[in-house]
């Protein structure tokens, strides 16, 4: 493995990490957002739902902006609106603003996985392309494990989901 194969494949693994520490927290979050905002189960299914339809929706027009401004770009702009994202969860002060931050949350990830994918494409030759989007892959689950540990762990039994949620950022940012 060559020092610019492994560069970028850190480099961009690490993008998925901190992108899914940030997404995931939302996840996480569940029974914290049940207890802080009195919600049922179909309501905050319906934040779920929220979270993953801004990432949806936003797949194709971040994908486009890859293709005209290139990945670095919205590689950076998706960390920092993921990281914005994830504070304005914190600044939730009621149901509909708990929707909105998670769908602006969710859009911002859909900067993943055109950004990631053709950073890889990009970079990548010689038959590694699948093993590196492979090993990149692997960011979104530890990004997810992490997110669980900030927030049900060291935010929930210190500083409450909140405090998870801003570590999450500050792994964003």
């Amino acid at each position: 493995m060559d020092g610019q194969y492994a560069k970028t494949v850190a480099t961009v693994t690490l993008w998925q990490v901190a992108a899914s520490v940030c997404y995931y927290t939302v996840f996480a979050a569940t029974p914290f957002f049940r207890a802080t905002f009195g919600l049922d189960g179909f309501r905050v299914g319906l934040v779920v739902t929220t979270l993953t339809l801004g990432y949806a929706v936003f797949l194709f027009p971040f994908g486009a902006a890859v293709d005209a401004y290139g990945e670095k770009r919205l590689l950076v702009v998706g960390l920092v609106g993921l990281s914005t994202g994830t504070l304005a969860v914190t600044l939730a002060r009621s149901y509909p603003t708990l929707l909105l931050a998670t769908f602006l949350l969710g859009t911002m990830y859909g900067t993943a996985m055109p950004g990631t994918n053709k950073a890889i494409y990009n970079r990548i030759t010689g038959g590694r392309v699948n093993f590196a989007v492979g090993v990149k892959q692997v960011g979104v689950t530890a990004g997810s494990a992490v997110s669980a540990v900030l927030v049900t762990g060291v935010g929930a039994t210190r500083y409450g989901w909140q405090g998870g949620f801003v570590a999450a950022a500050g792994v964003g940012v």
